[in-house]
């Protein structure tokens, strides 16, 4: 499993919030979401009456880690291995292959973010904010 220290997590959330205004048509806008590089905290639009956008900044960052940490199960021998002796079998491989089904359900956190996505796309970035209004994709 990869270690991850502060900066590196700062890095992730930073890199979340880019593909956030991505994926939400935020770039260059009133609603651009901004990261502070130090702390990883929501700098713009205002923390306080935007907690919803930082929330789906957060599934990004949590899905870009799972992302990741199953991406590395898979290429390290860690992913498991299949032992015969004689009538016995041990296979650990399914622990990954339980990791790779939840990765990809309906209920692991990339899904949860699309969802939450469409959702944010359908009722309107920054809706009553000075921000835009609905987005029609």
């Amino acid at each position: 499993m990869p270690l991850f220290s502060d900066p590196l997590l700062i890095q992730i959330v930073i890199k979340a919030a880019r593909r956030v205004n991505r994926k939400l048509g935020l770039t260059n806008g009133p609603c651009e979401i901004s990261i502070d590089p130090t702390t990883g905290d929501l700098l713009t639009p205002d923390p306080a009456s935007n907690e919803d956008l930082y929330d789906i900044v957060l599934m990004q960052a949590e899905c870009l880690i799972a992302s990741r940490e199953y991406q590395q199960e898979l290429r390290d021998a860690s992913g498991g291995v299949v032992i015969r002796d004689g009538e016995q079998t041990v296979d650990t491989k399914s622990a990954g292959v339980a990791r790779g089904t939840f990765y990809n359900s309906p209920y692991g956190p990339c899904a949860e973010l699309a969802i939450c996505l469409r959702d944010m796309k359908l009722n309107g970035v920054c809706n009553n904010k000075g921000g835009p209004g609905k987005l029609v994709w």
